[in-house]
């Protein structure tokens, strides 16, 4: 987190020193954890006599827990409930700015960089509505001020330029605060070239959200990276030595193949091409093989596995022993680890939601509607399969003992457990109307019949 003196001047130079520090600082690190998200592990690098077996195997583990966390997390939409009015303005403005899609990116954003951003801009539509854009981690920070509140000061957005011919030339770069949106270019060596005009925004507040993945704003993957390493090598030399099997050294004693290169050459070949060695009776041939124990390598293999998701506390869902008919409770323990880990994310993930909807209500408080973004209540659900029928066992169980909307608020198919009672309410009290007009067509019935006789 970067910090400064919240009364100290916030200018271009500023933000320049502060481009600097992240770009030499934060990026190599921010890059490192893109590339293992991308498939570009060490054991790519890796390099072999030209004679011997280099397979470099890559299985992705990074990007298994990263999109695996990430849709845990965001995959289900978040809903947003006002107990206290009309929150439609800005659920409008959330729908037409498709927030579901850029909160599923800014998710995964913060499993692989450990921290995400989102800048909010004004749409350039005849009446100006706010709009969403998710930033590159790598091209963005905010700084915050030294106060136990850390409120942000100003947040910086820097791209790389290039000219017809490719070569990078520098960075467009923009300067955000509470106020103001400056433009400069910089080259690249970050001195600045070129100022543009300040503008003003609407938005009351630094308009650069950036949201944290947990306290140390650590990517999912990132404290597992050795282990996803020696994953990677055990499975390219396991195929190593599978490969060098084959080609292995046939040994020949006893006997010579020819009186020069020149001919031994040839005889080699023939062997090769024929499958057929003549020897004299007291000579023999036969293969220098590598011996190794499959059985060893196999249980190194699940032990590095395991470790894996242990560590990253994102769950091998492959597991044989993690499918089938698992009871609530049992499913519950497999997914404690991971359940906590997400808990933290969504608090975080939560504290930048909030700050988006006090930015939009901070633009709607200017056309004099009002919105009281505290008591906006955000509800993340999971995105689990779950054993339906024994929750609605145990909402049967605890009817009479527990409120109805609490009941009905356990069922994941259930959105909105007050609404919910109203039609429930609606339809019994439709089926007794209709019980009573039946009854009445029988007593009517009946009387008539009475009087018939």
């Amino acid at each position: 987190m970067f910090t400064i003196s919240r009364g100290r001047d916030i200018t271009i130079g500023l933000a320049v020193n502060f481009i600097r520090n992240h770009h030499d600082n934060a990026v190599p690190r921010l890059e490192k954890l893109k590339s293992y998200y991308d498939g570009k592990h060490k054991i790519c690098g890796r390099v072999k006599a030209a004679d011997l077996a280099n397979n470099r195997i890559v299985i992705n583990h990074a990007s298994y827990i990263a999109n695996i966390a990430s849709g845990y997390l965001a995959g289900t939409p978040a809903s947003y409930k006002f107990p206290e009015g009309d929150i439609s303005p800005i659920t409008d403005i959330l729908k037409k700015a498709d927030s579901p899609t850029e909160d599923s990116d800014l998710a995964l954003d913060c499993s692989v960089y450990g921290r995400s951003f989102e800048l909010m801009y004004m749409s350039d539509d005849e009446k100006p509505v706010p709009k969403l854009a998710k930033i590159d981690p790598r091209s963005a920070f905010v700084v915050y001020d030294d106060t136990v509140l850390h409120k942000p000061l100003f947040g910086v957005t820097y791209y790389p330029v290039f000219n017809d011919n490719g070569m990078h030339e520098g960075y467009m770069c923009s300067l955000y605060t509470a106020d103001t949106i400056a433009p400069f270019r910089t080259d690249t060596g970050f001195t600045v070239t070129e100022e543009g005009e300040e503008e003003a925004h609407h938005f009351l507040s630094v308009p650069l959200n950036e949201i944290y993945n947990n306290q140390s704003c650590q990517g999912d993957f990132e404290q597992v990276i050795s282990l996803i390493d020696a994953y990677d090598l055990l499975m390219s030399d396991r195929v190593n030595d599978k490969e060098q099997f084959v080609n292995a050294l046939l040994l020949i004693t006893g006997s010579v193949l020819g009186d020069d290169s020149s001919e031994k050459s040839e005889t080699y070949q023939a062997v090769k091409d024929n499958g057929i060695l003549e020897l004299p009776s007291d000579a023999k041939a036969e293969y220098l093989i590598r011996q190794f124990d499959e059985a060893s390598v196999e249980i190194l293999r699940n032990a590095i596995k395991k470790d894996i998701h242990t560590i990253s506390n994102v769950p091998d869902m492959s597991d044989d022993n993690f499918g089938g008919n698992v009871s609530g409770v049992a499913m519950a323990y497999k997914l404690l680890g991971f359940e906590l880990m997400t808990k933290t994310k969504e608090r975080f993930f939560k504290e930048g939601l909030r700050y988006r909807l006090k930015l939009i209500a901070n633009v709607l408080s200017k056309r004099n509607i009002i919105i009281d973004t505290d008591s906006i209540e955000i509800v993340m659900p999971r995105t689990l399969p779950q054993n339906t029928a024994e929750l609605a066992n145990t909402v049967a169980a605890l009817s009479g003992l527990v409120s109805q909307e609490t009941l009905l608020s356990q069922l994941p198919f259930v959105e909105n457990p007050a609404e919910e009672i109203k039609k429930l309410r609606e339809e019994n009290q439709k089926a007794l109307e209709y019980q009573r007009s039946v009854f009445s067509l029988r007593s009517d019935g009946a009387e008539d019949e009475s009087k018939e006789r």
